[in-house]
């Protein structure tokens, strides 16, 4: 008995849609050619199986629900013979078909195809089906591609290409043309107006759900129905950044990140004039994107009072009579004016300074210290003694490590030579388990070799420097005064190590080799916002600065 599973494909929704079309058509050749080898053979085919695809492309069908479904019913025996009326109905992509006959071939299961005739026992049939499919699937590319060259030459003439857009509708019966949708328009609007009121996509987002405003409702080709929806930080976000609603088609928006010069012409982003009307000014566009990239950069609403931006926070500040971080706070007195202060996390401490003082001390003393080269030299003295005084402990470190990654190597060289021949079953779940234990341990020991060689030769190729701290500290006073707040507060983490404070002194620590202030203090660099700089040295759970990277320099003042 033929258990006959039918596959039955067409490529667009509007075939799908079409009730006389295509789908019907090879449904009725299917059922025909089973009725004829029944009748006319003798034999006994029947359907157990019919697996539709409708407005699924050819070189998507393998993957398909219907296509995993069909495979279940292979698997499970209740198909053994697929029909199908033409090879590109099951696939147009070379791979997948030849990966579809070897499932085929895997569970016995016979192929059926009306239009083509074959033998895929043979060389020779192999040889047939492979040019067959290789032929459709350059034909599905070609389509591919001149409906690419349709799309951009669309664009190019400001046509919009498909799609739902807030604040838009599209003209039936006239492809490419927008008009405004008066209720929509209105919502862009405000968005766009309110945005610039209150610098927050948040807040924004918040009054337009709050005003009852949803996404747009539509209808998909394929009759799938999208509700509005509330509106999400992301979306507006993005709803913000669309230059369609100032009168511009994007063409290749998705290359828009890349690097234009490396791009061929026909990939480059750009704008051109759109054939429909804008529902937002140039003006109030163009300020919404600058508001939008300045908060992006300093990570701060720029629309906001900024009241106090505590430049020694983030681990920078410390209290010495407990040793503990201390961090910024404000409060407010009887008058109800802010004051604003530094105070030691720790409950029992509770040591507090006030922020602009001891911000001002701070600041001055770097200032100060670039003129003061007797205290730097004895500064860098020091360090660079120290330095070298570890030199001796590192080296016998590096001595310990090697020595027990070589005992690591050995025992497991011995597991394998002596064990490995007997291993098996829950033996040789033991083996590998003891195995992987030791494998885990070689990566660390390994690790640690490497981190401590990189310190010995940083130590004995990179001494502080007092060219460099000198420099560092002149850059640092002659851009202080000249940049944003949030900009104040990294050039803090990138010179100052240390501040410990004290009921009548302060401890300043600065790094001693400091990297390239003028790139991360330009406002343009994102980098400066989102990661350290590679000279900074890495910080242990008490804050102090390893060996690694670089090592700071103390100098103490009275207050």
């Amino acid at each position: 008995m033929k258990r006959c599973g039918f596959v039955i494909r067409v490529s667009t929704d509007v075939q799908a849609r079409n009730p006389e079309g295509s789908l019907k058509n090879q449904l009725q050749r299917l059922n025909a050619h089973i009725e004829y080898k029944n009748k006319a053979c003798g034999e006994n085919w029947i359907e157990c199986g019919r697996y539709v695809l409708k407005g699924v492309s050819g070189k998507d069908a393998f993957r398909s629900p219907e296509f995993a479904q069909l495979f279940e019913d292979i698997k499970s025996g209740k198909v053994n013979t697929v029909v199908c009326t033409a090879l590109d109905r099951v696939s147009r992509s070379v791979k997948d078909f030849l990966n579809f006959f070897e499932i085929l071939a895997k569970h016995n299961v016979e192929f059926v195809c009306l239009k083509q005739n074959y033998d895929t026992t043979s060389p020779q049939g192999k040889l047939f089906i492979t040019i067959m499919m290789a032929l459709a699937e350059f034909e599905r590319e070609q389509t591919s591609e001149r409906n690419k060259d349709a799309t951009l030459a669309r664009a190019e003439r400001g046509l919009w290409n498909g799609g739902q857009l807030l604040g838009y509708d599209i003209i039936p019966g006239k492809k490419g043309y927008v008009v405004p949708n008066e209720k929509e328009k209105s919502i862009v609007q405000f968005a766009f107006k309110r945005y610039l009121e209150c610098g927050s996509l948040i807040q924004t987002t918040r009054e337009m759900n709050e005003r009852g405003y949803r996404t747009k409702a539509y209808t998909s080709r394929r009759h799938k129905v999208n509700p509005a929806r509330t509106f999400g930080r992301t979306t507006i976000n993005q709803f913000l950044m669309n230059c369609a609603y100032i009168g511009l088609k994007e063409i290749n928006k998705k290359n828009k990140p890349l690097d234009q010069s490396k791009l061929p012409e026909n990939q480059k982003y750009k704008t051109v004039k759109s054939v429909w009307e804008p529902l937002v000014d140039e003006a109030t566009f163009y300020k919404v994107q600058d508001l939008l990239k300045k908060n992006a950069r300093s990570k701060h609403n720029e629309t906001a009072l900024i009241k106090h931006v505590y430049l020694l926070n983030g681990g920078l500040v410390w209290c010495e009579k407990c040793g503990n971080q201390m961090e910024g706070i404000c409060g407010t007195g009887r008058l109800g004016q802010k004051y604003f202060y530094y105070v030691c996390k720790n409950k029992e401490c509770r040591f507090k300074v006030p922020a602009d003082e001891l911000e001002r001390i701070v600041i001055e003393r770097i200032r100060q210290l670039s003129n003061e080269k007797d205290a730097i030299d004895k500064s860098i003295e020091n360090a660079n003694a120290y330095l070298q005084s570890e030199l001796p402990r590192l080296k016998t470190e590096r001595e310990m490590l090697d020595k027990e990654l070589t005992e690591v190597k050995d025992t497991a060289s011995g597991i394998i030579d002596k064990l490995a021949p007997m291993a098996n079953g829950d033996n040789g779940l033991f083996l590998k388990e003891k195995l992987d234990d030791l494998g885990k341990r070689r990566k660390q020991i390994e690790h640690g070799i490497e981190m401590v060689q990189l310190t010995i030769d940083q130590i004995e190729r990179e001494a502080v420097d007092k060219e460099i701290v000198l420099e560092a500290l002149k850059k640092f006073g002659e851009v202080f005064d000249n940049i944003e707040p949030y900009q104040q507060k990294e050039l803090m983490k990138l010179v100052l190590a240390k501040a410990i404070i004290g009921p009548d002194h302060l401890k300043v620590a600065l790094y001693g080799r400091p990297g390239n202030l003028e790139n991360t203090l330009n406002p343009e660099t994102e980098e400066a916002r989102c990661g350290m700089p590679n000279w900074l040295p890495d910080l242990d759970s008490n804050q102090e600065p390893r060996l690694q990277r670089a090592v700071c320099y103390h100098y103490t003042i009275g207050q």
